[in-house]
């Protein structure tokens, strides 16, 4: 049985990518800062290791020094749960791939699925064109948190890269933005301020009664990557040895009006109305191309949003990661 591990296992890209990778046949250990998962993994019949810190080399000695067909590397500071320190992100994405890529040569893993900031691409922000995923790399000049998370998100891609030239590594790393999927956790961090998601705001508006305000320009166009398919594109690079940046775009470029439609479809009641207000700020509009990432590692994203908002309304009603991730906020609980 082909094997498989997971760092960042105990945050939603990590777990979803790890039940994928257990459906899809590996034998998988998933790893996760958190010292507890509740039980969670050993449900799926998957091994826990937490209570690991990728930035500190004793960390790795609670791993097995196995050979694994697949790495995937999902830990690290984000800034959606962060302040604005910076060394928490060069120590979690910078030493932290620097520790791994030793592991793994100990080990002899080559494979390893990274993922990277759209944020490394800013400077091709303006325009209306999908970014091709090999354009070249930046970080945003203005101040703001991305910053250095980009920079050193840039920087541990050049690091996988260097392992592909030195030692054989074979690193695949996805750029994308937003990963939609139902967690019971509706808040992230803005220059270091708690707030709401906007997503998940208009969604509690709906499950409460109300209607949706839909902020300036209706047209403006997002991608909506749901986590099914971001968990596939993991599942299909963990079984190919194709190397390189590979944007993940969702199925089609949503307007935000069409994006506002399938939430209210959904979860909102017959009577709740959406409300337009073109004098607020507009949406901002980035799109990705998803040409090389068809063409070449073989994957298309087949979730729309219709059915990402249905599923995710599933999920809130089972909370299938209960034991890990905790209660459904009252607010969220469909009456």
């Amino acid at each position: 049985m082909r094997k498989a591990i997971v760092f960042g296992a105990t945050g939603q890209l990590g777990c979803y990518s790890a039940l994928a990778l257990k459906d899809s046949g590996y034998d998988v250990i998933a790893v996760g800062r958190r010292p507890s998962d509740g039980g969670f993994f050993a449900t799926k019949d998957i091994r826990f290791i937490g209570g690991f810190d990728i930035s500190q080399t004793e960390s790795f000695s609670l791993l097995p020094n196995d050979f694994f067909d697949v790495v995937v590397n999902m830990a690290g500071t984000m800034p959606a749960h962060a302040d604005m320190n910076m060394m928490p992100y060069v120590q979690s994405i910078v030493v932290g791939t620097v520790n791994l890529c030793n592991w793994m040569k100990r080990n002899g893993t080559k494979r390893i699925v990274f993922n990277t900031t759209p944020s490394d691409v800013v400077d091709y922000w303006d325009s209306i064109e999908p970014i091709n995923d090999d354009a070249i790399r930046s970080f945003p000049k203005n101040g703001n948190d991305h910053a250095v998370y980009a920079i050193c998100k840039r920087a541990a891609s050049d690091i996988l890269e260097h392992m592909k030239i030195a030692d054989g590594f074979e690193p695949c790393i996805f750029r994308h933005f937003m990963v939609y999927g139902w967690h019971p956790e509706a808040y992230y961090f803005l220059n270091g301020k708690k707030k709401m998601l906007p997503w998940r705001f208009m969604i509690r508006r709906c499950i409460n009664g109300y209607g949706i305000d839909v902020y300036g320009d209706p047209s403006r166009l997002k991608e909506l990557l749901y986590i099914k398919d971001f968990s596939n594109a993991v599942v299909r690079a963990a079984n190919t040895h194709i190397c390189g940046i590979f944007n993940l775009p969702g199925y089609k470029p949503y307007s935000l009006d069409e994006m506002v439609d399938g939430i209210m479809n959904t979860f909102a009641l017959a009577t709740a109305k959406k409300t337009y207000r073109p004098e607020m700020p507009d949406t901002p509009q980035i799109l990705l191309s998803g040409k090389k990432s068809a063409e070449i590692l073989g994957w298309k994203p087949c979730w729309t949003w219709q059915a990402a908002c249905d599923d995710m309304k599933k999920e809130l009603l089972t909370n299938p990661m209960e034991l890990m991730w905790g209660k459904i906020d009252d607010e969220d609980c469909i009456k």
